[in-house]
């Protein structure tokens, strides 16, 4: 109604809004940073913001904006190269990217950003975002990427919302659970539990489920 032109959020503020099944054509620019960009969240952006670019931004609180992309994969750009590396899959910033501070702990001269990324090419560098570093659940050795196992919940297309999250066991240390936002009354958790099975490894997939009216994050 106010023919908005410029939208900037996260992914989370983006699934809440969406799906749409109008189309808004005075939106010019949507930008996206704050969390990793999952791929149905962008496909619904672009059938409903038709007429907009949309710009996928990894930043940190430290350095501000380092890249942008308009999909997931993120490019190195040439004047860039020798200033972003990859080590042990967690993405590394060299000081000269940042401001000045003494807060920053800093390695031979690069700054730690605890986000982990999936290496696409090496040259040039290209990567994908993965997830938080201290984000990953141990179940009983196993790794799990939260935000994998949300876009996957999201992606059946009867969860509006997703958040999962670790809870401690005896015996696996953590345990995988899940707070859903439901777009459907016929889910179950049943039906979800196969569902999951048929795309998912068996530690992965949550072992508590608790269907919420909105996600509580803390």
């Amino acid at each position: 109604n106010e023919k908005v032109t410029h939208i900037s959020a996260t992914p989370t503020f983006y699934r809440l809004f969406l799906p749409v099944k109008t189309q808004i054509s005075s939106v010019q620019r949507i930008t996206v940073g704050g969390e990793k960009l999952d791929q149905l969240t962008a496909k619904r952006l672009k059938t409903v913001f038709v007429n907009a670019r949309i710009l996928n931004i990894y930043a940190s609180t430290e350095a501000g904006t380092v890249l942008a992309s308009e999909n997931e994969v993120f490019t190195v750009p040439t004047e860039k190269k020798e200033l972003v590396r990859v080590v042990d899959k967690e993405l590394f910033i060299n000081s000269k990217l940042l401001g000045e501070s003494d807060s920053f702990k800093l390695v031979d001269g690069w700054y730690p950003t605890n986000d982990l990324v999936e290496i696409i090419s090496e040259n040039p560098l290209r990567f994908r975002f993965i997830a938080r570093k201290n984000e990953i659940i141990n179940v009983g050795g196993y790794k799990v990427n939260p935000q994998e196992v949300e876009d996957v919940l999201i992606s059946l297309g009867t969860i509006k919302e997703a958040f999962v999250y670790p809870k401690k066991n005896s015996v696996l240390g953590n345990i995988v659970c899940a707070d859903i936002v439901i777009s459907e009354n016929s889910v179950t958790v049943p039906g979800l539990l196969k569902d999951l099975r048929s795309c998912l490894q068996e530690y992965k997939i949550p072992r508590i489920i608790n269907f919420v009216e909105t996600i509580n994050y803390s």
